[in-house]
């Protein structure tokens, strides 16, 4: 399932995440993945009711045990050696078993979902296991329609993208197709192929992606990806890969204030992002911050603390939509910004990854349309 991702890529991006404000930070200002991305590269809803819901983790474990009619703590049983439940999360392949030997339709779906779900959108680092809050969402089948999925997978994703900027954590996780598909879109530098488009179906599917060679000629491609990062100019975006438009039938992109899956919320701020609105890009204001956090070097106590009332901005959307009119202007250029906005980005952050090479300037990197591939492998969402 993950063949179709070129993890040296998407780990030369994690590099630039910066989870205080959930954007990129490139040479040129910040950039990030927006509900408009989300909308047009998967085509699942990013507008609706909030995934805000939440369980103990004795309620998850309980629920799960419903689910499949069974003790989770006992061992799947067939080829499996391991758990039903380990490490607070699900087997996936055996509850995609389970959910056929019960012989009950809706319980059959409920699974299928439910590991559709943990395999696409808020993917586990295990690959093999399943997030149980997503089960939370499932339960009233009559509801599943009614949630902003994309939302909550953009959530996840960021919170995601934080934990994999720790020094020592390992791995990254969420739906890395949305991610490496959105890197595509904005920057032509590290296009692969690209089928026919058409209009009804998600644009991720449209790229083909290639079969990378893992070990250490992932370590070069990494190294490479780094220097042209650092090279990379805001003329070298498509900062509209969508149209001028392309934001305007989701109006939902230009929400200001947390977004949420479970127990997850992070901050989300298209003010700091006005170019890809195709708006000049201005010194965006403060952004609404959580009441704590905690970030340890290692990633493995990543707690981020908001107020609850935080949880009805989401609903006030008509007051915490931003204007982009009273906010800025069209921009005459797509990369226009105001003048004092690179002042003012690089006292926060800095520009390069590597360090300067002394003496001639280095050639620019291989691009990923100059890699030989075995074969290409479409994306599967």
């Amino acid at each position: 399932m993950m063949q179709h991702l070129d993890m040296a890529l998407l780990s030369a991006f994690v590099e630039r995440w910066q989870p205080d404000t959930n954007t990129f930070h490139m040479p040129f200002g910040e950039i990030s993945i927006l509900l408009h991305d989300v909308h047009h590269i998967l085509l699942i809803p990013v507008d609706g009711e909030l995934m805000g819901d939440e369980a103990s983790q004795d309620t998850l474990k309980s629920d799960m045990g419903g689910l499949v009619r069974l003790s989770v703590d006992a061992q799947v049983g067939g080829k499996w050696k391991s758990k039903w439940y380990d490490n607070g999360a699900m087997h996936a392949e055996g509850l995609l078993v389970r959910g056929g030997e019960l012989k009950i339709k809706e319980m059959e779906v409920q699974c299928y979902l439910f590991v559709l779900l943990g395999s696409t959108l808020f993917v586990d680092k295990s690959r093999d296991r399943l997030r149980p809050a997503i089960n939370l969402f499932l339960k009233d089948h009559r509801r599943l329609t009614d949630y902003a999925w994309g939302a909550g997978a953009l959530a996840y994703l960021y919170r995601q993208l934080g934990v994999a900027t720790r020094a020592g954590s390992k791995g990254l996780c969420g739906c890395l197709t949305l991610l490496q598909a959105w890197i595509y879109e904005y920057f032509p530098l590290f296009r692969p192929s690209q089928l026919p488009q058409s209009p009804d179906a998600p644009r991720a599917s449209s790229w083909i992606s290639p079969r990378l060679p893992s070990g250490d000629e992932a370590r070069q491609r990494l190294a490479r990806y780094r220097q042209l990062l650092d090279e990379l100019s805001a003329d070298d975006v498509t900062w509209t890969p969508y149209g001028r438009d392309g934001h305007t039938d989701i109006p939902r992109s230009l929400y200001t204030g947390p977004i949420r899956f479970s127990d997850i919320a992070e901050g989300y701020d298209p003010a700091r992002c006005l170019r890809q609105f195709g708006y000049r890009q201005i010194i965006p204001r403060a952004m609404t911050v959580p009441h704590d956090q905690y970030r340890p070097a290692s990633g493995s106590s990543y707690i981020v603390f908001w107020d609850p009332w935080v949880n009805q901005l989401w609903d006030n959307v008509a007051a915490r939509r931003l204007d982009l009119d009273f906010a800025s202007r069209p921009c005459e250029q797509p990369s226009e910004i105001v003048e004092e906005y690179v002042d003012w980005f690089l006292t926060r952050s800095h520009p390069r990854i590597t360090h300067p090479t002394d003496g001639e300037p280095q050639p620019r990197p291989l691009l990923v349309h100059q890699v030989s591939y075995d074969f290409l492998l479409l994306f599967q969402i």
